[in-house]
Formats: structure tokens, sequence, C-alpha cells
């Protein structure tokens, strides 16, 4: 109700999958939590789009099947279904041309995509990765790891397009890899689920948990301003107030920033200053159907490309009918060039799906999307700020860009996670204390 003013032992600003988990934690905990999301809907960059029967997520979405996420929403009794791309029958795209995508020993054997040296040299690389000490290159670059380590120019390309895929990331000179490493390491020996009917699903479940928990969600309450008195306090734009012991930022870095007053304000705009986000830009069609049945899934090589063929796994369609996401990973803290972007994006449709304009149901363009707000980066030994905010008692942030466990919604995740251990580790001090 507008102007009301309520108390919480804590607030969460951001009703995404990262506030929605830490809400559902910390409510389970037996905290007394509101969410407040500014948007009519739940979801954040989590939502799904439903358009003539096709799920659209925003952009190509995929969850980690032994990463942080997925241990964080079983944690919380959620065990999303959905279906597992295969490597075997992919392509590799170099040159204009389709290659087998290496995927197992017998496609690299046969591959024309690369000589025998590069052969080579990716089995062993291969065969060596699962051993392999990720965390002993977590301050090298991954310019700096694969120069020293691989010498076959193909080979070089075709373990960064690996990277780009399981990371999202176009940033070589600046990102970590060990924290790549890592990532392609969990990405090859447990794949990733294509969520049936999109990421709302998750949202959905999310929410539920949530609401089981007793946690107090308001969607389109818009939080102007967080101000410290008497613990902290939460002002939304229709003139209430949440009064509460500790709130949690789930929101962008610039946004939490924007919020805040004081040393609070000083630290989260130094924050998000310091961070460069991840981008893509994203072509989504639904097609009434697929010109080319086996083609399912291509990765450039010689260019930052995805293609993939999501119905061909996960329920976001009518049967008979595809929706596939093809992606540019843009180079990151670089300007981007919409027209020719989307021209690379079709004519890597055209590539693989030759007349898939004479089927398109629904397209959707997205010319410079925000996949996550941080590059992990090698300067920061993999590490990313919070979920404390450093001089501001009681205040947490949650997100993409938060914490040192992994990335992308795994981040998010873990980071919700470790926001709710915080804040409950600090009000049983505080109890114990006073005792």
């Amino acid at each position: 109700m507008a102007g009301t003013q309520t108390r919480a032992d804590v607030a969460v600003i951001g009703g995404g999958i990262g506030g929605l988990g830490c809400a559902a934690m910390l409510a389970q905990a037996g905290k007394q939590v509101v969410v407040l999301e500014r948007a009519p809907a739940l979801g954040g960059r989590a939502a799904t789009q439903i358009e003539s029967g096709f799920h659209f997520n925003i952009g190509p979405h995929a969850l980690y099947r032994r990463g942080e996420a997925m241990r964080v929403l079983h944690r919380l009794g959620i065990r999303p279904s959905g279906g597992t791309p295969v490597a075997s029958g992919g392509f590799a795209v170099c040159g204009g041309r389709r290659h087998t995508l290496p995927g197992g020993l017998i496609s690299l054997l046969t591959t024309d995509l690369l000589g025998l040296a590069g052969k080579i040299e990716v089995a062993r690389l291969l065969a060596t990765l699962p051993r392999l000490d990720a965390a002993a290159h977590v301050e090298t670059t991954w310019n700096e790891w694969v120069d020293r380590n691989v010498r076959d120019r193909t080979a070089r390309q075709l373990l960064s397009g690996l990277i780009r895929l399981s990371t999202y990331v176009n940033a070589p000179a600046t990102l970590s890899a060990g924290a790549a490493l890592r990532q392609l390491q969990l990405a090859l020996a447990h794949n990733v689920l294509y969520v049936d009917g999109g990421w709302r699903s998750l949202v959905d479940a999310l929410r539920d948990a949530a609401n089981t928990a007793g946690v107090e969600l308001r969607c389109g309450a818009r939080a102007t301003a967080v101000r410290r008195a008497d613990g902290l306090r939460v002002e939304t734009a229709d003139g209430g107030v949440v009064n509460a012991a500790a709130v949690v930022l789930a929101i962008p870095p610039s946004a939490a920033a924007a919020l805040c007053d004081g040393d609070a304000a000083a630290t989260l705009a130094a924050w998000s200053a310091d961070l460069t986000p991840v981008r893509a830009a994203c072509l989504d069609v639904g097609l009434s159907q697929l010109p080319k049945s086996r083609n399912l899934f291509a990765l450039g090589i010689d260019a930052p490309l995805y293609f993939s063929v999501h119905t061909a796994v996960a329920r976001l369609a009518a049967p008979g009918t595809a929706l596939i996401h093809v992606a540019k990973y843009l180079p990151a803290g670089e300007p981007s060039n919409a027209k020719a972007d989307e021209r690379e994006l079709e004519n890597l449709l055209d590539l693989m799906q030759p007349g898939w304009r004479d089927s398109v149901v629904e397209r959707r363009f997205l010319p410079d999307m925000t996949v996550t707000h941080a590059v992990v980066e090698a300067r920061r030994a993999g590490r990313r700020p919070g979920p404390a905010v450093t001089g501001a008692h009681g205040l947490y942030v949650v997100g993409d860009w938060v914490g040192a466990r992994g990335m992308l919604a795994d981040a998010s995740l873990a980071s919700a996670e470790e926001a709710a251990e915080l804040i409950a580790g600090a009000a049983r001090s505080r109890t114990l204390h006073a005792a």
C-alpha cells in the first residue's frame, strides 16, 4: 500500500534469480524478508517471453548441470527439467565453411578443421584438461596462457572458441585463464541443461520456494533510496518505507550505487566503474519448421559466433517447430555495430539453416545484451566484489558480478547463498552477544 511503513529483518531489492534465491534461503533460516521488484513481474534477465507459442529467453541461456546454481536450486528443493545438448554432430565454422566440431576422438581424427599438428595438440589438451590445476592460473590472462601452451593457430582458435562458449566472454586480454579453464572443465565434464519452458520455470520455482518460506513479494515496488537510520531504511517510489536490519541489493552495480548514499555509495560506485560487462548480440528466431534437421549446433572458430537449436533438446515450442538462438560474443569494452552484427548472425543462419527465412514465425534481435556485469579478470585473481559492502554494515550485494564462485547464473546464486549465510551468521552473533 502506498505510503506505508513496514519493518523486516531483511529487505531484498531485486526479484531476479539471485534476489529470490537469497530471500528464500533467509526466510528458511527464520528471517522476515520483503522483496522489492520494480518491474510488474519477477525474473529480471531470467524472464521468458512467450510469442506464438515460442518461449524466448533473453538470449541463449544454459544451466550448468554441476554448477553452483544447480547446487543452490537443489538446496531449495528445485530440480529443473530440460535436455542436454549433444557434442557429436556439431559444426565448427571457420573461413565461412562448416567443419566437423571435434567433440570426441573420432570427430577429432576425421575433421578437416585441423591439420595433424593441431589434432595432436588438441588431443593432448583435452586429455590433460581434467587434471589441470586451474587455480594456479587465475592471475594469468587467457591470451598469456594460450600463447604459452598452444602452438597451432587453429588449435588456439578452437580452444578460445570453447572458452567463449563456456564463459560467454570475449575478452582474452583480461579474462582470468584460471577462471576460464575451470569453467571449461565444468562444461566438458558435466555439460549444460537447456531448461524446459525457458528460464521463467526457474523464476516460478524460486518464487514458489520464497512464498512457501514466508517471503513477502512486492512487484511494481521501485526502491528509490537506501539510507542509514536506526538500521537501514529503504524508500520506495510510492512513498513507502521498509525498515530493516539488513538490505540485499540484487541489482546491477551502477543501480546499487545510485540507491545508496555516503560511504556505501562511494564504494559501490568505485566497484561499478572498475567492472567490465560481458555483452552479446543475439538473434532469436522461431520457425514453423527446421529446414535442416541435423544442423543443430555450430561454434565460430575464427569469429566469436554461436548457433544452437534449443528445441532439439528442451520443450520451448510446439512439436515440429524450432526455436534457434544465434549470438555474437561482443568484444569487451568496445562499441558494437548493430547492423553489421545482425547481418553476420543472419549469414550464420544462412550457412546452418538455408531457407530459414521462409519459415519465420517470430524473430527478435537484441543488439547489445548484457550477459553479466563483470568479466572475471586476471588482475583480480579471479575475484569479484562483495557480497558484503565494505564499510557499510548490514548492506550486501548479490548478482553475476559478485563473489569468487562461478560465472553467469552460478555466480548469482552462489553470491545469494553467501549473502544469506553472512546475514544469518551476523544475526546469530548478535543474539549470542546479547545473551
